[in-house]
This record gives C-alpha cells, sequence and structure tokens, in this order.
C-alpha cells in the first residue's frame, strides 16, 4: 500500500483533487494523515491555554528500535517494526519519570497538536475525579438531577457512574462499519463533519442526546457509546458551574505544566467534544500519562486524587465479568473497563487510554512506565495493529524494569 505522508496532503487548493483536504473527508484514509495534526483549520475548537510555566521533562535517552516481541501473527518483530508498521506519528517512552525515547514521524513536530479521538474520555475521567473529591459531583446520582433536558430519553434512570462505565441502556450503535449507525449522526451533531443535504438533525450533544431511546437495563451490560462520555462531560460542567475548558486548566492543565495549548472541537452550542475531540502535543500526552503513573502527582504537586486513580485501575469481579460478556471479550479477554480507562490488566492495574486509528496511553504504575503513541491508521480499529501495540508496550515494559 502507497503511504502518503502528512507533507503530501493539505488544504491548498493548488493541489490534485485527490490530495486535497476538507471538511468532509478529514477523517478518511488518507487524509487523516495530515489532519489529525491541523484540525484547528479544519473544525471549529476552543483553547485550555498552555501553563505559565511548563515542567521540564528529563531526557535518558534509551535504544528501543531493536527490542524484539512476538507479533500477533507468531512472527518477531520489532519496535521500530511495530512503529512503522502502525503508522506512527509520534511515540513517547517514559521510565521512572524520565523520557528515553521521543520520535516523530509523519512530519509531525514536538509543538504539534495531534488529534486524541477518544483518549480525550480518560483526560475528562481526570476533571470528573478531582469533582468528585470534591463534592461537587456525585455519581450514584441520576444523569437526569444534572441534565433535565434529558429527562423521557434513554437517559432516563442511569446513573453518572453507569455511564463512566459505558453501561447506560441506550440505542446507540458505534460499529464503525456500520454507516448508517447513530455514531455517524453524532458525528454531525458534534460538527465533526458537515450535514448531508437531507439531514435535519440537531447541530448540538444535548439536543441529540434529548434523542436518544431506551434499549436495555443500566447497569447490566457493556457497549461501549462514545455518546455517554459527552453526557458526563455535560454533567461535569453543570455540577461544578463552571465551563469545561475553565475548570480542566486550572484543576489540570496548568498545574500538569504543559507545555502547549490544548484544544478540543466544539459543537454549535460551545461544548467540547468530551468523547473525542482533545488534540494536544505528544509531551503533552505523556506529562498527563506520567501524572496518572506517579498517583495523580507531579514531583509533589497532587493534581488528580490517588483514590480516583486507584479505583480506576482495579476493576471489580462485576466490572470484569460483565466485560468478558461483551463484543470486545474476543479481542480483550480478562481485560475490564472502568471510570473512562481501558484495563489492561486487572490484578496489576495497568490502565490503557485508547483511541480510534491507533491513539493509545499504556500506564503501569507498578513498573513506573508511560507510554504515549499517535497515529494516523487507514482503519478505525485494526486489531492486530491494537495488539501488536499493546506487546510491544509490554517488551518495553519488561526490558526497562
Amino acid at each position: 500500500m502507497a503511504r502518503p505522508t502528512a507533507a503530501d496532503l493539505g488544504l491548498n487548493l493548488s493541489a490534485d483533487a485527490q490530495q486535497r483536504v476538507d471538511w468532509s473527508n478529514w477523517t478518511l484514509p488518507p487524509y487523516n494523515r495530515w489532519a489529525f495534526q491541523h484540525v484547528q483549520e479544519l473544525t471549529r475548537t476552543t483553547r485550555v491555554s498552555r501553563s505559565p510555566q511548563f515542567t521540564e521533562l528529563v531526557h535518558e535517552p534509551q535504544e528501543l528500535g531493536g527490542l524484539e516481541f512476538t507479533a500477533v501473527t507468531g512472527d518477531i518483530s520489532s519496535i521500530d517494526d511495530m512503529l512503522d508498521d502502525t503508522w506512527t506519528d509520534g511515540f513517547l517512552v517514559m521510565h521512572r519519570g524520565k523520557v528515553v525515547t521521543e520520535q516523530y514521524f509523519n512530519d509531525m513536530q514536538p509543538d504539534t497538536l495531534h488529534l486524541l479521538m477518544s483518549c480525550s474520555k480518560s483526560l475528562t475521567s481526570a476533571a470528573v475525579g478531582i469533582a468528585v473529591e470534591e463534592g461537587s459531583l456525585e455519581l450514584a446520582r441520576d444523569i437526569t438531577d444534572y441534565l433535565p433536558e434529558l429527562g423521557g430519553s434513554g437517559f432516563s434512570g442511569a446513573t453518572v457512574q453507569q455511564a463512566l462505565d459505558m453501561q447506560v441502556g441506550i440505542k446507540f450503535d458505534e460499529d464503525y462499519e456500520n454507516l448508517d449507525g447513530e455514531w455517524r449522526d453524532l458525528e454531525v451533531a458534534t460538527c465533526w463533519r458537515p450535514p448531508g443535504k437531507d439531514y435535519r438533525g440537531p447541530l448540538n450533544m444535548l439536543d441529540y442526546m434529548r434523542g436518544l431511546q431506551a434499549d436495555g437495563e443500566h447497569g447490566r451490560d457493556f457497549h461501549y457509546q462514545s455518546v455517554l462520555t459527552d453526557a458526563v462531560g455535560l454533567c461535569l460542567e453543570r455540577a461544578v458551574g463552571r465551563r469545561f475548558v475553565d475548570y480542566f486548566c486550572d484543576k489540570v492543565w496548568h498545574p500538569l505544566g504543559a507545555e502547549h495549548d490544548l484544544v478540543s472541537i466544539v459543537d454549535d452550542a460551545g461544548y467540547p467534544i468530551f468523547e473525542g475531540g482533545f488534540n494536544c502535543s505528544l509531551r503533552d500526552f505523556a506529562r498527563f500519562a506520567g501524572m496518572i503513573c506517579n498517583g495523580g502527582s507531579v514531583e509533589d504537586k497532587r493534581i488528580v486524587p490517588a483514590a480516583w486513580i486507584d479505583e480506576s485501575r482495579f476493576a471489580s469481579d462485576e466490572l470484569t465479568a460483565v466485560f468478558g460478556r461483551s463484543e470486545y471479550a474476543e479481542m480483550m479477554p480478562g481485560h475490564a473497563y472502568h471510570n473512562k480507562w481501558w484495563i489492561r490488566d486487572t490484578r496489576r492495574g495497568v490502565m490503557m487510554a485508547l483511541g480510534i486509528h491507533g491513539q493509545t496511553l499504556f500506564v503501569d504504575p507498578e513498573r513506573e512506565l508511560a507510554i504515549a503513541k499517535f497515529s494516523s491508521q487507514p482503519d478505525h480499529v485494526n486489531p492486530g495493529m491494537t495488539l501488536d501495540q499493546f506487546h510491544a508496550f509490554e517488551a518495553i515494559a519488561e526490558h526497562l524494569s
């Protein structure tokens, strides 16, 4: 397969039509190779400003490229092979708080803001944990206590915790192969892509959620439905009485010592897209992972409650069983999902933030390892690439520990 790079694509009207990126095609291959690094040029966004004094990263480089692991095919692969095979844009590994490798591909630079996709959910979770500790947000309360506009919708009777764990019984199909699924209309409602000529639906997430119908019992099954994170984000805004971007800036981004701004796609009502619209630099993505790895602190400064991270790292038997009945169980046996984090190892508390097209955070607190990876893979989800990334990260963990 010929692999175009970001340098081959863009908004330039003088470019060949097959190389031109626009609002209608930016999430599709090959255009995503350029677009995931230029979201602000394609969509409406809001900004979380960088820290007035960013935290310097300490580099202690190690050669990891030749490190080998067994790929899902059974073949022996290497870290360098994995980075190439999985369409990597940026890759950073931190061990014991120090950067051991930082690499950029596909024209990405240290100050480039890259789309996080669904890793945005885990950043949203950090703000939720802070609000819970402050007493502003109560997870056992119904979503409609915070968003009465959703009364009579499929959200009625569902709690904030159930939305955090993807256990709300609503009719919402997120099968990316189904182009008639509800996820496609959510893309329009959240202003990811333009409405078609026959679209008459809402253009903001709250109005869109009002139209979702019930489908099953709340709290019984795990179904990955991104719209639930948008509901959580809106509940958070109502609970703290502030715009998310301001709250996140004060509570997370500035204390983290972020080197660059974070920007988010917004809908027509100005709501940030909590489930997948955030963009940041690779270094700040890794700073966030390192903070989570360090129990919610940067040096001696507490940011996210340690209790929230511990709660999110370890799944109950019930959460593991629910995940084991889901459509993800075959690809990810023994995993769980809790508080917007994927749990790779439920015994050791290895956590992951995952986004389509290959966005990944891998956090192993026991081994003091945090890995951040940006990608622009052509497929929404490629199980082979996803699992090879996991195996490569675990090989790095074994090697460094």
